[in-house]
């Protein structure tokens, strides 16, 4: 079945109550997985004028293991997008067998190989990368689980750019594939279910409306955008039907005929005319 992933991100503003209501309306609507990233404020150059965002929506470690245990009270699985090797050893000592690459980190192949040894199953997403660095990305992970997401780096992404067709020429150079979706609305990540993925992450907000963070900077306040660029839980309800239905239509792939089919194959067989 495919598994539909609620990603979170920075969308619990820093504010880990918060967090944890996201966990749970999440775990409402029906998806699998409650995504959040683990990064650390401190590796951010102190010019960049985006340093204090981060800083304010950092999770601690007792935040990762709150959250993880919001996760099991919910009936959903805990997963981390890892943006630091430093912080591999961490997530590995937090129990996590399965972890996310952002698409900005394909191409840190090193860094890739390095999460291949310390984590059962890698997914990562293919943003903004090219032909090659997705080859070598699969040629380095091929040695364990990995799934390889489809994913267009536009936030949000018109339907038209979805490109879901590359998803056929992901799956030469992977066995397991998903969608890493920014379309809003559920087209795109329904359509992606005849693919055969299987993932499907989406932006996950409470409301897409919810007041932002800012920060002071040299300009002025920057407003942080995440939730205008997420779907709200009826959107995950939705998908979540119709990854079901998807499910039930597929059936079991036998061969053989219906008790039905039987019937009318005995009905209709010669009656129109009898043909060898």
């Amino acid at each position: 079945m495919t598994k539909i992933i609620a990603e979170i991100a920075s969308c619990h503003n820093g504010d880990i109550e918060l967090a944890k209501k996201m966990v749970q309306e999440a775990a409402k609507t029906g998806v699998d997985i409650v995504k959040f990233q683990s990064w650390q404020s401190k590796n951010v150059d102190d010019k960049d004028p985006d340093k204090k965002r981060y800083a304010s929506l950092e999770l601690s470690d007792d935040a990762h293991y709150i959250l993880k245990e919001e996760c099991k009270k919910n009936g959903v699985e805990f997963l981390t997008t890892c943006y630091d090797g430093n912080r591999v050893g961490f997530l590995k000592k937090l129990g996590l067998k399965k972890i996310k690459v952002a698409s900005t980190d394909l191409k840190h192949f090193d860094f890739l190989k390095k999460l291949r040894d310390n984590f059962e199953e890698v997914i990562v997403s293919t943003g903004m990368s090219t032909e090659g660095e997705m080859k070598k990305a699969a040629d380095i992970l091929k040695t364990g689980r990995f799934t390889i997401m489809h994913c267009v780096s536009v936030y949000p992404c018109p339907l038209e750019k979805a490109n879901l067709k590359k998803l056929l020429w992901l799956k030469t150079i992977a066995g397991s594939v998903g969608y890493s979706d920014h379309v809003q609305g559920v087209e795109a990540a329904v359509f992606s279910l005849g693919m055969g993925v299987d993932y499907i992450e989406k932006h996950f907000t409470l409301d897409r409306n919810m007041p932002q963070i800012a920060h002071t900077t040299g300009e002025g306040l920057r407003p942080i955008t995440t939730h205008t660029i997420a779907d709200e839980p009826e959107v995950f309800r939705e998908l979540c039907r119709w990854r079901d239905k998807y499910e039930i239509a597929l059936g079991s792939g036998s061969l053989e005929l219906l008790p039905e089919e039987r019937l009318t194959r005995e009905k209709y067989t010669g009656r129109l005319g009898r043909n060898n």
